[in-house]
């Protein structure tokens, strides 16, 4: 900490020009805590600072979807010669990383203090006041929630530190610390605003407290307090965000992470966003790697779809997890990789065996909407809370304390039903989808290397909605095909068409392809069809009986689909099966959301969960066995982060965490 203390005079100066909206501020340099807080300007500025820790690249602006929260039984750091950090759990507590995490947390802290100490020294509307007051006692509360769930027992300070020799401050003992998080968050949930005066997710709501008192609640109620107590609060919480009618779920759930890459604010569902803007070209906001350190890998040609490093890739336990026709599965996880052979860049398609090669992909710098993009900056939001997570909280907390009621039934039913396109009100709808394509032919060489993807459709089998996309080698054939959308309804398996199909009277451009019967034609000489469809299996057709010229390219591809038919509502659970039906769930719905590994320790499951994840991508990982390094290396040590060593060296009344 004395690295943030000695910061003090000029700490509230600096970054506090994160948020839009909120923090569109200019900083002031040089001013003493005494001329700080003197107006109502300067006290907004000042808790803009107090937020700005939180979205540095230090918490959630990298590092918790990054080299602190890649390794969960959600996903692996996918580099195989990364052998040393904290991705593979091989690191030990003068890690740079995990000291970067908690001088950050500790200087929010510290902010907090200052501006809660100096709260009361602007003459402005007391309304005002006690809303800037509210959201710096919750700040703190957050601030060292996140602090007692990675470090566990943490030096509790909430007075500002009045000098650099003030350091030596013992750890305090978690249980105390919670504490005093449910006192700052329950002060601060009577005096901050309401979401819809906000009209923002960057600055924290009512119920934005309440939902963040829930998971803090659970937290208490698992491992390692234990607190069976906190289960009848987090549910008392989680039902007060329900009842105030100011959220719900987005009935699409690839649309609520494309708004968060273009500030569209959706504040039913999406309650509290890490708030970004620009590329940091202009000096202006924090830095965000959202998308690039954890999207899809690019790196050539990407000026417009976005650099990538693509640092984590998704484990089969989480590919596995999804049913057929749930669509949350190809927005979270990569269904391809970018084909930089082409200008624009295409996709290539996995095959259903190619699971460990997929990125995570809940942030696509694709949608981002400016035309240039920076290399290794994106202005993509970070969800810290989403109202998912509170119907999940609800579930959770109401199987606990009365089993698997209608309440605990319809919460978790609410985000399944959306993970599969339907509207989270209609009970009881069993999804009828197509689950896999198989190619039944790859066709000859004749498959345009120009077009690497080509529409896929299906038609019959009584369903609708399907859409699909099939891939073209370097050979010249079609090496796979992709289901775009599940559709709805089917009763028997479809046909498949790969490609386009003939039509009569339709203009045709040299270089198109089509299809009629098994057949295969390019169009070689522009024109319009004529009734007469090429029919031939050598040579091209005459301009006189088809119009535009068809030159047969060979046999086309044909495929077979399979369908599937998936329950969407859970009924008939056991108290025991609903919760691991919840486990699930939550892994489904918040995956890569910095939720995972808080989640595993609290149920008590980290340690076992990560070393058999291991064993399965040692077994059958192939060449992506290196992905089981960080679970192999996991222990009992790893319930907890070291404490790092840039506090023990100027804190000599710290002590450190057992096993480190």
């Amino acid at each position: 900490m004395k690295k943030i203390i000695c910061l003090i005079l000029t700490v509230l100066c600096m970054g506090v020009v994160s948020c839009k909206k909120f923090l569109d501020t200019v900083p002031t340099d040089q001013l003493v805590p005494d001329n700080y807080y003197d107006t109502e300007a300067k006290l907004t500025n000042a808790l803009a600072g107090v937020y700005q820790p939180l979205s540095s690249p230090g918490v959630y602006g990298d590092a918790l979807f990054d080299a602190l929260g890649a390794p969960t039984d959600e996903g692996f750091y996918a580099r195989s010669g990364q052998t040393t950090g904290t991705m593979v759990y091989n690191f030990d507590y003068g890690n740079a990383d995990l000291s970067n995490f908690w001088n950050t947390l500790f200087r929010g802290v510290e902010r907090a203090n200052l501006l809660i100490k100096n709260i009361n020294i602007a003459q402005m509307d007391e309304s005002k006041r006690q809303v800037v007051l509210g959201e710096a006692l919750f700040l703190r509360g957050y601030y060292y929630y996140l602090l007692v769930t990675y470090f566990g027992d943490v030096p509790l300070k909430i007075e500002p530190t009045p000098s650099v020799s003030g350091v030596n401050i013992p750890r305090t003992p978690s249980k105390q610390v919670y504490d005093q998080i449910l006192a700052d968050m329950q002060a601060a949930e009577a005096k901050v605003s309401t979401a819809t005066v906000l009209g923002s997710p960057s600055r924290v709501s009512k119920t934005t407290v309440e939902g963040i008192l829930a998971r803090v609640c659970l937290q208490m109620a698992g491992y390692p307090l234990n607190d069976e107590s906190k289960y009848a609060e987090a549910l008392k919480w989680a039902k007060m965000v329900q009842a105030s009618g100011e959220h719900a779920l987005n009935r699409s759930y690839r649309q609520l992470f494309i708004n968060m890459h273009q500030d569209l604010y959706d504040i039913k569902e999406s309650m509290w966003e890490m708030d970004y803007k620009g590329t940091g070209a202009d000096g202006s906001g924090n830095q965000n790697r959202l998308g690039n350190t954890n999207g899809i890998a690019l790196s050539v040609n990407f000026d417009q779809v976005g650099y990538s490093y693509g640092f984590v890739n998704t484990t089969a336990k989480l590919f596995n997890l999804y049913q057929p026709g749930d669509l949350r599965r190809d927005w979270n996880i990569a269904p391809f990789s970018y084909n930089t052979t082409t200008n624009p860049v295409s996709y290539n398609y996995f095959t259903p065996a190619q699971i460990y090669n997929r990125n995570a992909s809940k942030w696509r710098r694709e949608y981002e909407l400016s035309a240039v993009k920076a290399k290794n900056y994106t202005p993509i939001n970070f969800p810290v809370l989403r109202y998912a997570d509170v119907l999940l909280m609800i579930a959770e907390a109401e199987n606990h304390i009365n089993g698997p009621t209608a309440v605990a039934y319809d919460a978790i039913n609410q985000v399944r039903r959306r993970g599969f396109g339907l509207d989270p009100a209609t009970a009881g709808v069993t999804q009828n989808v197509l689950n896999t394509v198989t190619l039944a032919t790859t066709g000859n060489t004749g498959y345009l290397t120009t077009n690497v993807n080509i529409p896929v459709t299906f038609t019959g089998g009584g369903g609708t909605g399907a859409t699909g996309m099939a891939v073209v080698a370097t050979t010249g054939k079609v090496t796979a095909v992709a289901i775009l959308n599940p559709g709805s309804g089917y009763t028997s398996a479809p046909t498949v068409n790969i490609g386009n199909a003939w039509q009569p009277n339709t203009a045709y451009t040299t270089g198109t392809q089509i299809y009629n019967g098994n057949n295969l034609y390019t169009v070689t000489t522009s024109g319009t069809s004529t009734a007469m469809g090429p029919t031939q299996t050598a040579g091209a057709s005459t301009a006189a009986a088809t119009g535009a010229v068809f030159t047969y390219a060979g046999q086309r591809a044909t495929a077979t689909v399979t369908i599937a038919s998936s329950p969407v509502d859970l009924s008939g659970l056991t108290k025991d099966q609903f919760q691991l039906a919840l486990q699930d769930e939550r892994a489904r719905e918040l995956c890569y959301e910095a939720q995972r590994k808080p989640d595993l320790i609290r149920w008590g499951i980290w340690v076992q969960t990560m070393n058999n994840v291991a064993a399965e991508i040692r077994a059958n990982g192939g060449s992506f066995a290196y992905g089981a390094l960080a679970g192999s290396n996991i222990t009992s040590r790893n319930l907890l982060y070291p404490i790092p060593a840039s506090e023990l060296t100027v804190n000599n009344a710290a002590t450190q965490n057992p096993g480190w």
